[in-house]
């Protein structure tokens, strides 16, 4: 074993932003990692930016096509060698002590998998912070499932996860082509208590055609996780909320109809084509 936390860092044509990301999880405080580079089938000078990098604790995997970032990182998972599993976005930077502060805790609260606070940077000024100050603490510590089905918390750099946990509810689901990250969470959080550090460990930047910016893709697996965990969502009187949320992002893009009526099936018990 190379170290006690395995970090997998997927990319696809981000080598721009890709340099930045691994260089601030190779200057951790917390030294006693791996990282393992999955490049997607990237075109562009992944290669060059991830060979140019001196540092034995670095493992770089390449594949010959792109198949996505839930694949990507299902196939780190393949290669970490670990106790512990931490994930880093090839746009996104961890601040020094992230780690540190994440293993302190998640050791203390004897917990299945460890999150903190996310800054997020949308550019021209505007910025936010998961998950929400309005949120009491104690709603994001322990149990957090219920909170998890109101609304994700945990996006997926923020995890710290030991990994037999991660074994038993199993990796990342390559069908979802968006918020394959919420649907581990909330596997995660129906299985296991969670610890949070409540700081902001992360600056997270959103890059043109980043996953999480594609609007279809967006709406088709938020409709996919809420046929998903339909029972969860009506035990705890959450599933009217997911539809609100959902037809209120696909009212912003312009189809909201569509998936009125892919939610309209879902919400009889049938499953529906996407629209």
């Amino acid at each position: 074993m190379i170290g006690e936390v395995s970090v997998i860092l997927p990319t696809y044509n981000r080598a721009r932003t890709l340099g930045r990301a691994i260089g601030s999880v190779l200057a951790q405080t917390y030294k006693n990692i791996e990282l393992i580079v999955v490049d997607d089938g990237s075109a562009d000078e992944t290669s060059s930016v991830v060979e140019a990098v001196q540092d034995e604790r670095l493992r770089y995997i390449k594949s010959g096509k792109n198949q996505g970032v839930a694949t990507a990182r299902n196939v780190g998972l393949q290669y970490a060698t670990a106790d512990y599993v931490a994930f880093q976005d090839s746009d996104d930077f961890w601040r020094p002590e992230k780690l540190t502060l994440q293993m302190k805790e998640l050791k203390e609260a004897q917990a299945g998998f460890c999150y903190h606070k996310i800054r997020y940077d949308f550019g021209g000024g505007r910025t936010a912070v998961l998950p929400q100050e309005s949120i009491p603490v104690e709603q994001k510590r322990g149990d957090i499932y219920a909170q998890l089905l109101y609304e994700n918390m945990v996006d997926c750099p923020a995890l710290l996860v030991r990994w037999d946990c991660l074994e038993e509810v199993g990796g990342f689901d390559p069908a979802l082509r968006a918020l394959e990250d919420y649907d581990l969470a909330l596997r995660l959080g129906r299985a296991f208590y969670a610890a949070f550090v409540d700081q902001v460990l992360i600056d997270k930047g959103y890059t043109q055609g980043s996953v999480s910016l594609q609007t279809k893709n967006y709406l088709d697996a938020s409709c996919e996780i809420l046929f998903r965990y339909r029972k969860d969502y009506l035990a705890a009187g959450q599933f009217d909320h997911r539809v609100l949320r959902i037809l209120e992002d696909a009212q912003r893009a312009g189809v909201r109809d569509d998936y009125l009526a892919l939610l309209v099936r879902g919400a009889a018990g049938g499953r529906a084509q996407e629209p």
